[in-house]
């Protein structure tokens, strides 16, 4: 076998080398070779034409394409909530949300076969397990923004607790996929968490914080409840995360189907949650009536630019921008990068660097005005600092993760060219 070929079939590190049938990237069955990414990946385009990346350009592209999306949703969620929050019904806009998973991802698809016509449309993976992906993502989505209520769950406690999607990764990926981390790779996964929990100080120890208590906040056994439903929210992302892994790891896995359908199925499930949102001392609604108008309410603020909430639809569109395509890259950069550990360390940097966003700009309504949008307000205080300390942690710590990685896969290529 030619050393180019070779080392077109070189496993990950963690990955181990077993024998199955997969399909290249051209859609060509290949015998007996390991299910592993490559050191290059190949895409089609019309016409008979391709190309070819080298797998590290690639996942930094992607990894800065993450961060990218996913602050982008961080900053201008604030905004939409600051703008249809008349009835602090959280429902309806988680759902408004997800019906446009389906045109969105479902188009890609579609846009995809016409650039690569060798493209799949189908998906290999079961639709039971799809279905599976789509109940986590939405129980995942619920529990949390449910929770996620500064009445309900303190922003102290959410900055800390939201960290618990690494171990919950980590944990499950070792589970389930009977995949652990390498020594070097793990030292980099807990000085991520010493990092973020440096940055996250400010919040978590009220550290120049404004000590004006939170309207509403709950008391007696619902004060100690909800930070326990905000953390178990994050469970199911981990067992995702992983499952998503399992399956995108696979040579004859098409990214795009898989999360079209996937997203299809988490809209189905976040409708038929409906009944969450009467759930007393849970939900927002008291009635069927009461429903209704907050449905209608959000539904007139996102797409019809109600006076009452004039601001949500320029938001609205940012944040489902926003929204597709970090979801997009999620699945992209398990795909094609080092899996479902990396995606968590990489989005563990989106928090500070929201953090420090507004600690610039503020959404707020100015002097006189009902309404809050972005506008310059710096407010610089010892909270700054430890989140430039938890940064100037968080980004080498990032970039070794990805380097040892490195190390051990080609540590790996080694070893699997010496026994060919």
């Amino acid at each position: 076998m030619a050393e180019a070929e070779k080392r077109q079939l070189l496993p990950s590190a963690g990955d181990t080398v077993e024998k199955s049938q997969s399909l290249n990237d051209d859609g060509d069955r290949e015998e007996n070779l390991p299910i592993t990414p490559k050191t290059e990946h190949h895409f089609n385009i019309r016409g008979g034409r391709s190309f070819t990346i080298k797998a590290t350009k690639l996942n930094v592209i992607l990894t800065i394409l993450t961060i990218l999306f996913n602050l982008s949703m961080v900053i201008s969620l604030p905004l939409l909530n600051n703008t249809v929050d008349k009835y602090n019904d959280a429902y309806p806009v988680i759902l408004y949300t997800a019906v446009w998973f389906q045109p969105f991802f479902f188009g890609l698809v579609y846009i995809n076969k016409y650039i690569n016509p060798l493209a799949l449309t189908t998906s290999s993976v079961s639709h039971k397990l799809m279905a599976l992906v789509g109940f986590l993502n939405a129980a995942n989505g619920i529990l949390v923004v449910y929770a996620s209520d500064p009445s309900r769950t303190s922003g102290a406690l959410q900055a800390l607790l939201s960290t618990s999607s690494i171990p919950f990764t980590v944990i499950f990926r070792y589970i389930i996929l009977r995949k652990g981390v390498g020594r070097a790779r793990l030292v980099c996964t807990g000085i991520v968490l010493i990092g973020l929990f440096i940055a996250l100080e400010p919040e978590i120890f009220n550290i120049g914080q404004s000590n004006t208590p939170q309207p509403g906040a709950v008391t007696g056994i619902m004060a100690a409840l909800w930070p326990v439903i905000f953390l178990l929210g994050f469970l199911p992302l981990g067992i995702l995360n992983v499952l998503i892994e399992r399956e995108l790891k696979k040579g004859q896995t098409e990214s795009l189907v898989f999360l079209a359908w996937v997203q299809l199925y988490n809209t189905m499930f976040i409708l038929l949650a409906f009944w969450t949102d009467f759930i007393p001392k849970f939900g927002a609604a008291n009635s069927i009536q009461e429903f209704g108008r907050n449905m209608l309410y959000a539904l007139k603020c996102m797409y019809f630019a109600d006076p009452e909430c004039i601001n949500a639809v320029p938001a609205y569109i940012v944040f489902i921008f926003a929204y597709c395509l970090a979801n997009l890259m999620v699945f992209l950069l398990v795909k094609y990068a080092e899996g479902a550990i990396w995606l968590v360390i990489v989005q563990a940097l989106v928090t500070p660097l929201g953090s420090l966003f507004f600690t610039l700009f503020s959404v707020a309504p100015l002097p006189g005005e009902e309404h809050g949008k972005f506008h310059w307000a710096p407010d610089f205080n010892l909270s700054v600092a430890f989140r430039v300390a938890g940064l100037a942690i968080l980004v080498p710590a990032v970039v070794f993760y990805n380097y040892f990685g490195e190390m051990e896969r080609k540590k790996l290529m080694k070893k699997y060219d010496s026994s060919l």
